[in-house]
């Protein structure tokens, strides 16, 4: 018996995708020719364009790989191409049963169909007579090019030119007086385009009991080919087709699974056959054949094993009972007893040659965890396995500690764990504790047994506790528990920043101003920064102006003040996660400026007896001076103030002189906020 499991065709998957009918059109560039087949994607207008008739025009927009400018086009046919005249398809109809199916769509008074069961009911359930035509009608023209070409819908354009590179137009030669809109079609072509037709991939085989199911992905190549035929070989040399009609899609293709066909081929059993499929395009074309599978059918064994029974006399034997028909006796070798410690196996023989009337057996030397199973062994090679048993003996040994236990919590507290799996063939999972405290008693986080070798916890990171502990046991099939593993601290990560340091006074001296402040009083802080800005600039940054990894350290000097005015500062803390404290109150502090010595004032004079008088000249270091006092003073007598001079002057003449008289000059420098410079001296005889 042979099936045909067929899945559509590439132009049934546009048919109702669009609201406008439209003008569906595919190509094949050939070396010499360029093929064109189209079809309208809506029933009524499908009706219509062939009563109307189609244009073909085409355009040519490249030559040698230069632009045609402008673009050269040509219409293909004088007259709007429609059905041939049914006589004109007798000849193609009675050969080819899809020409004939074509020729009744578009001539035969009525079109009827039943729908039959199977996958073929998907094509036959059609609304009305209309939509059973149309369906049909481009079915069938997908299978035979020649007839497309009778009704209109191809054409083979032999005028191409190599280099040139051609844009089709199909449109339905509507009369000006009726108002259907139908959207034309177009496809790019040209010679230059070939390519050849690819080998089918992906054949597979799946040999049974006098049969054979072919599978292929019909996806792969859906835009190439629209049906398939298979082919088969007894000697992998002279092939011959199988199927009558050829295989292709019923079902529309959607993104999310894979179209597949199928075919399945009734032989004989124990003959090896061969197997390969040919693809068809929508043009008549049929591609070179995929590469070839083989394989045969063999009878299967009818009975198999049952077991219904086990006994453990001891922790190390089993004895199996199985039940099997009697009827299979004279068809099998044997049994076989295959262990493994999963019921999906791998299974290993452990004991083989049971005799064909054995119905029990016994297995010593049993592990942990052991699933059996009892196979007939067919004297035509083929087995019947019964479904597995579970034996487990005894067990009162738990499994190993686990051990490679490591973890690590985020900022969020999410702690992430993961240790190194046991190795025990009767795992059954872990069991995980936790504890603030290693010597307070530990809690179980897993409320039932853990399967696998990670989990995840959550905290809450802002507490007082900066660790937390874990240990984890494992745990058998009999509930047997290993020992605690290792305890694992996981540190908590530092979301806490640290509390401010705190102002404690300032002093303004000689060198500048001296900061004392008390440090932070978090334990795990590990700097202090002070920041400076100008207090009278609105939009001056904060700068640092230190930073000190000496936790005690609780006074700074700043020397780097130059301009008298308010400057502020501020502070921070930075701990071991590198986070900051918020920064301590601003302090507001008025610096007048430095004080003057000696050094900062260069006073001296020079007697000019020829002009008759005595020049006084000074320079001062590095500070803006708001006036100068002279002081002077004849012979013996002291010093009393004689003038008061602007900040800016930097020298003076003295006319008002007596012949033969020691004077002494002093000066001092009147500063910022009232300071005063020392009075320097100076002696001159006149």
């Amino acid at each position: 018996m042979k099936y045909i499991i067929v899945i559509l065709f590439l132009m049934l998957n546009v048919i109702r995708a669009q609201e406008a009918p439209a003008v569906q059109v595919i190509s094949r560039s050939l070396p010499e020719k360029v093929l064109l087949r189209w079809a309208v994607d809506e029933p009524s207008a499908w009706k219509k364009a062939n009563e109307y008739g189609f244009l073909i025009e085409r355009s040519t927009i490249s030559r040698n790989g230069l632009a045609v400018i402008p673009i050269e086009r040509k219409v293909l046919v004088s007259v709007p191409l429609k059905p041939e005249p049914l006589e004109a398809w007798e000849a193609l109809a009675t050969q080819e049963q899809n020409a004939a199916i074509l020729a009744q769509a578009l001539y035969g008074d009525s079109f009827e169909t039943s729908v039959p069961g199977g996958a073929m009911g998907s094509i036959y359930a059609v609304n009305d007579e209309l939509e059973q035509r149309f369906t049909f009608a481009l079915l069938a023209a997908e299978q035979n090019y020649e007839a497309a070409k009778l009704a209109g819908w191809a054409i083979e354009d032999t005028s191409v030119k190599a280099g040139e590179k051609y844009l089709y137009s199909i449109s339905v030669a509507i009369p000006e007086e009726v108002t259907l809109t139908i959207e034309n079609g177009s496809v790019y072509a040209g010679s230059d385009l070939y390519e050849e037709l690819p080998k089918p991939i992906g054949l597979t085989s799946s040999f049974g009991d006098g049969f054979v199911t072919l599978d292929w992905n019909f996806d792969l190549l859906k835009g190439i080919y629209t049906s398939y035929v298979v082919e088969r070989s007894k000697d992998a040399t002279s092939f011959e087709q199988l199927n009558g009609v050829p295989i292709f899609s019923a079902q529309e293709s959607n993104n999310t699974k894979e179209i597949s066909l199928s075919y399945t081929d009734s032989i004989p059993n124990n003959s090896t056959y061969y197997y390969r499929i040919k693809g068809k395009n929508a043009f008549g074309e049929t591609g070179p054949s995929s590469e070839v599978i083989s394989g045969m059918a063999e009878q299967k064994l009818e009975y198999a094993p049952r077991i219904y029974k086990k006994e453990i006399p001891t922790e190390d034997e089993v004895v199996l009972f199985w039940d099997f028909d009697p009827k299979g006796n004279d068809l099998i070798s044997g049994f076989e007893v295959r262990r493994s410690t999963s019921n999906k196996g791998p299974f290993e023989i452990v004991k083989s040659a049971i005799k064909a009337m054995d119905r029990e057996t016994r297995i010593m030397g049993l592990k942990r965890v052991n699933y059996f199973t009892v196979v007939a062994m067919g004297k035509n090679g083929v087995e019947s396995e019964s479904f597995p048993t579970l034996v487990q003996p005894i067990d009162s040994i738990p499994p190993a500690p686990p051990i490679g236990l490591k973890g690590v919590m985020d900022t969020t507290g999410i702690i992430k764990l993961e240790w190194t799996k046991n190795l025990e063939e009767d795992l059954g999972g872990y069991r995980i504790f936790r504890s603030n405290n290693p010597e307070l008693e530990y809690s179980e986080v897993t409320q039932t047994v853990l399967k696998g070798e990670r989990y995840t916890d959550t905290l809450q990171v802002k507490n007082l506790n900066r660790e937390v502990f874990y240990k984890i046991t494992a745990e058998d099939h009999r509930y047997n528990r290993s020992k605690y593993s290792e305890v694992l601290i996981v540190e908590k990560p530092d979301v806490t920043p640290p509390s401010s340091p705190v102002f404690k006074n300032y002093q303004v001296t000689e060198a500048g101003i001296q900061i004392n402040w008390i440090p932070s009083s978090s334990e795990d802080v590990v700097a202090h920064a002070i920041y400076r800005k100008r207090g009278d600039d609105n939009e001056a940054l904060w700068e640092q102006l230190m930073e000190t990894n000496k936790i005690s350290d609780s006074t700074y000097v700043d020397t780097s003040v130059e301009q008298r005015g308010v400057y502020n500062y501020t502070m921070i803390a930075k701990d071991e996660g590198n986070l900051e404290s918020t920064p301590t109150e601003s302090l507001s502090v008025v610096w007048q400026g430095k004080n003057m010595d000696g050094e900062d004032l260069k006073f001296s004079g020079m007697v000019d007896r020829e002009l008759r008088f005595i020049n006084l000249s000074w320079r001062v270091k590095d500070q803006e001076v708001l006036e100068y006092r002279l002081y002077r003073g004849k012979g013996e007598d002291g010093l009393k103030l004689y003038k008061t001079l602007e900040g800016s002057i930097k020298g003076y003449n003295d006319v008002d002189l007596e012949v033969n008289t020691n004077y002494t000059y002093g000066l001092q420098s009147v500063l910022s906020g009232g300071r005063t410079s020392m009075i320097q001296k100076v002696n001159l005889k006149y």
